[in-house]
């Protein structure tokens, strides 16, 4: 009986093994096991004389900050000699990178801003009346191609005080003035101011007094000075309208 029981049961699995050659087992024991992941192989690295100029000073600049703090937190004599030379190498490079800035200097003067801007106080006055030589000569050459708008209103004390201050100006560097009244009545100083009849609105003119350059010959318009403005800080303005607006350096 136990026989036929066995053949029975051998039958049976016969049968399963040949509807499925592949048998997923009990609790998937049978499954197919996983390829094992090659390992990646380990990267030489790439050798010192070969990395860029900057990661040679941070691979430096590592293993100098990993030594301070090693010979902070192991209290050890030999890890503090090791992080004072070093330091040592940074102060030496630090001496040797001085000392080439300036025998470059002294080979090519043109970067050296201490020569064309002088640092001394005698040096300084020097240039600062050269300056002004130059800034002055600027306006009288502008004098003869453009002229002053200026947009004010007659009963306003800061652009009252602004007439005295501006005519002043015009008279010292020849620059014709065009006055603008903004509120439809004439200043005594300035008689022949035109009305504004939509002029300022039109060039963006929104604070007063205002002051603007004209170019009559293409009708160039260039803002130059908005509130009371002293006549240094507008020879300033004018100076860097001159250069600046025109892509050159002061």
């Amino acid at each position: 009986m136990i026989k036929y029981g066995l053949s029975v049961v051998l039958t049976l699995m016969c049968m399963v093994v040949m509807a499925d050659p592949s048998p997923k087992g009990f609790l998937w024991y049978n499954l197919p096991k996983p390829q094992a992941v090659q390992k990646a192989s380990k990267s030489r690295g790439v050798p010192f004389s070969q990395l860029s100029f900057t990661e040679r000073d941070k691979v430096l600049h590592f293993y100098t900050i990993e030594a301070l703090h090693r010979a902070r937190q192991t209290k050890s004599m030999q890890d503090m000699r090791t992080y004072l030379a070093l330091q040592d190498y940074w102060l030496q490079e630090s001496s040797r990178f001085r000392n080439l800035f300036q025998k470059t200097m002294l080979y090519y003067p043109e970067y050296d801003y201490s020569v064309t801007h002088p640092s001394s106080s005698i040096g300084t006055k020097l240039l600062d009346v050269e300056r002004e030589k130059n800034n002055r000569k600027a306006i009288h050459t502008l004098s003869k191609t453009h002229g002053l708008l200026f947009f004010y209103r007659s009963q306003n004390t800061y652009d009252q005080k602004q007439i005295a201050v501006l005519q002043d100006f015009c008279r010292r560097f020849e620059l014709p003035l065009i006055p603008v009244s903004v509120d439809g009545g004439r200043a005594p100083e300035l008689p022949d101011s035109r009305l504004d009849k939509g002029q300022a609105e039109a060039l963006g003119v929104r604070f007063f007094p205002a002051i603007l350059l004209v170019d009559p010959r293409n009708q160039e318009i260039l803002p130059v000075a908005y509130g009371f403005t002293t006549q240094d800080a507008l020879l300033r303005n004018l100076v860097s309208v001159i250069h600046h607006f025109k892509g050159e350096s002061v």
